[in-house]
Formats: C-alpha cells, structure tokens, sequence
C-alpha cells in the first residue's frame, strides 16, 4: 500500500468520512507524496511522459500569443518600469519560457520591464521542483533572461498586498482545485463523502448531509434551478476557487488577472443533461474511471464555474474585462498569420520548390506546424476552454484588450 493511502486510510479510521473535497486535497496536493509534488516519486505529471498534455505542449505559439496580450497590458498601463507576471500552477516553466522569448525578441522594453514568479507548490528542493528548475533557467539563460527577474515560490505570501502592477496568469489551475460532490434527492442536497467499506476497508462513496451551509447554498448562490432536475443528478462546486482568487489577487495594485481553463457559466455548466458531473480521472493519457484509486497517482479534475471567479473578483475589487474562448481569443491574437509567418521562415522552400526534395520536406514539415496549432483552435478542444481577463483600475480594458476585440 502507498503511503498516500495508508495516510488517507489512517485520517477516515480517526475522524469518519471525508469529504470529496478533502480527498482531493490529499490526494493531488499532499507535499509529500500528492500527484503535483511527484507522487512521492519525483516523476513529472504533465506533458506527453505524464499523464495529460496542456496547450503549451502543442505549439510555442501558444505561449507566444499570451506573450502578445501580456505585453499590450503592460502598455495599456502606460509601461510601468516594473510590470510583473505571477503564474500560479506554473508547472514546468514552458508559458514562462515563451513569454520571455517574445519579450526579449519582440519587445525589448517590456522584456526590461518584466519581472516573474512562478508558484509551484512542489517542495523547494524536492526532485521534481528542482528538476524543473533547472531546465528552465537552462533555456532561459540560452534566451538571454536575466536570472534575477524570475523567481519561484509556493504562493505570494512573501508578497506584500496591493504591491505589484502587472498580471496574474493560470492555464488549467482552477480545475484542480478540490470540489465537493452534491447529489440531488427530492427537494434536498445531499453530499457524497468518502468512507471505508466495512468488508473490503477499500475507498467508498457514502452520501450524507451538506459538510457545510456554504457547500449546501452553493447552487443557490448562483441561481442552478436543481430542484427541477431529476432525482440522482449530480454535480460538483468548488467553493476553493473564489478563495484562490481572493487570495492570490490581494497583491495586486493595477493590473490583470488573466485565467485559462475548461468549464462555463454557471448557467451553461450545471445543466440537468448532465446527470453525472464533469469529474474526471486521468491517468497516462488515458481517461480513468474511479477517483478513489491510487490517490497521488493519478489526476483529478472537474469543470471551472467561472460565474464564481466573476463573482469573487468583483467582491475583492477585480472588474470583468471580458469572457472569451481560448479559440477566439488565440485568432484574436494573431496566431494563424504568425504560424504562417514562422513557417515561411522556417520552410522558404514549402511553396517555391515543390518539385524537389528539400521542397517536400519543407512542405511536410509546415503542414506539421500548421497543424500543430489547428487543436488550439478546435471548439471541441482545447479552443473551446474559456478565457476570464479580469482587471483592477485600468478602466476600459475590455474594448482595448486585443484577445477581447470583436472581429470584424
């Protein structure tokens, strides 16, 4: 038995069944042995040798686009002479990188200006924080990114509040934060909480009531009419999520919030068609079927309720700048004429030279990019994630942004 789970196994023996939420916190958080610090394993989650790929496993421009948009922020707050970028969940560095490229390529004042903190609650010297520090400041000396304008933290507690002007960024954080898992029976919420079975001491499902009023009014709270959907619906909230973003926006004086992952509107979210809840187990790029299996092994997701992160920003003082697929927001920002541009430079000889050898395998090889960025563009995939800009006194934003502006 893992060590994870004997913990587990130990906390439910002690104290009674535990919620979904509290499972999840073990299982993906633990800073021993929890899926994001290793698995107790050091072995790196993310990226085609782990278990799941992000967008910027696809294509560098992915994080060339967010580069784009970051720079114009930093323009639209008249080019401060510090502008800092504070990635939460920034997980190996690879939109860090990208960003730093465009800045020093693309945007030498900028890339002056830039100073940036990755959170990554991986334990400091642990082998796999370390490993993915090492490779990022190994590509970013070769880019030519000074070492003491990129820091790595566990979270913005050294900060101090309303302190930076700059942006907050995360892709795909928001979904893994911890969720509890509502069940609906008549005209009553009950809780699914995780139990040890009495024959078997393996990990149950047991319902029982709502662990807190918050959990139970949560629904409410965003006007779900779940009490006309069927009996057995099911559904997961996250009341983690607007703590996350009260917490990690207080250091933040000017400046953005920019938030990238799957999920909806409340509204279009919990939907009575889908009776099972959107949580998710992924495992070796395969999708999983029981989230109670081999805690700190496997990923555990479920879909963002960004109607919640809208409503927590405006209660911290965060305005709405706009709401928008990653699809639009990616063309918006000039991702197609840019891989065309790269696969002009890169393979001249793809539409002059046909005929020959070198020819064709330009030819190949730009197909190869152009489709490379095609599923970051894809409604069904990975474009059809939402992205949340929020901003905090740069009024007008949301017509200026340009991964905002309405296409013509």
């Amino acid at each position: 038995m893992e060590p994870l789970e004997t913990l587990i196994r130990d906390e439910i023996a002690t104290t009674g069944p535990i919620t979904c939420a509290r499972f999840m916190a073990l299982a993906l958080y633990h800073p021993l042995y929890g899926y994001y610090a290793g698995g107790g394993q050091g072995r790196e989650p993310l990226g085609w040798s782990g278990d799941y790929i992000t967008s910027g496993d696809l294509h560098p421009l992915w994080g060339w686009t967010i580069a784009r948009q970051l720079h114009q922020m930093w323009q639209l707050l008249n080019s401060p002479r510090h502008f800092d970028v504070i990635e939460a969940g920034a997980g190996r560095g690879l939109l860090a990188r990208e960003i730093w490229r465009y800045a020093i390529e693309c945007a030498p004042e900028w890339a002056a200006a830039l100073r940036y903190t990755l959170l990554d609650r991986a334990p400091e010297q642990s082998p796999l924080r370390a490993a993915r520090e090492q490779r990022l400041a190994g590509e970013l000396t070769g880019l030519g990114a000074p070492s003491s304008a990129v820091t790595w933290a566990a979270d913005v507690a050294h900060i101090a509040p309303r302190s930076l002007t700059g942006c907050i960024v995360s892709n795909e954080l928001v979904d893994a934060l911890p969720v509890h898992l509502l069940e609906k029976h008549g005209d009553t919420l009950s809780e699914r909480y995780v139990a040890l079975g009495r024959a078997t001491g393996q990990f149950i499902e047991q319902i029982g009531a709502p662990s807190s009023q918050e959990v139970a009014a949560y629904l409410d709270a965003y006007k779900v009419p779940w009490r006309a959907f069927p009996d057995g619906w099911r559904c997961e909230v996250c009341p983690a999520a607007a703590l996350w973003l009260r917490d990690i926006s207080v250091v933040l004086a000017r400046g953005f919030v920019l938030t990238i992952d799957y999920g909806d509107i409340a509204r279009h979210l919990y939907t009575p068609n889908r009776r099972r809840g959107t949580l998710a187990v992924y495992m070796r790029h395969t999708l999983g079927e029981d989230p109670l299996a081999h805690p700190g092994q496997q990923d555990l997701t479920a879909h963002v309720n960004f109607t919640a992160l809208i409503a927590a920003g405006r209660a911290v003082g965060l305005r709405l700048a706009g709401l928008t697929t990653q699809a639009d927001f990616l063309r918006r920002l000039g991702i197609r004429a840019e891989a065309e541009a790269v696969a002009a430079r890169l393979y001249p000889a793809a539409d002059t030279e046909r005929h020959t050898d070198r020819g064709q395998a330009d030819y190949l090889r730009k197909r190869m990019l152009l489709g490379a960025v095609a599923p970051l563009l894809d409604p069904h995939g990975l474009g059809g994630f939402r992205v949340l800009i929020q901003q905090r006194g740069v009024s007008g934003a949301g017509r200026r942004l340009l991964g905002l502006q309405a296409e013509v």
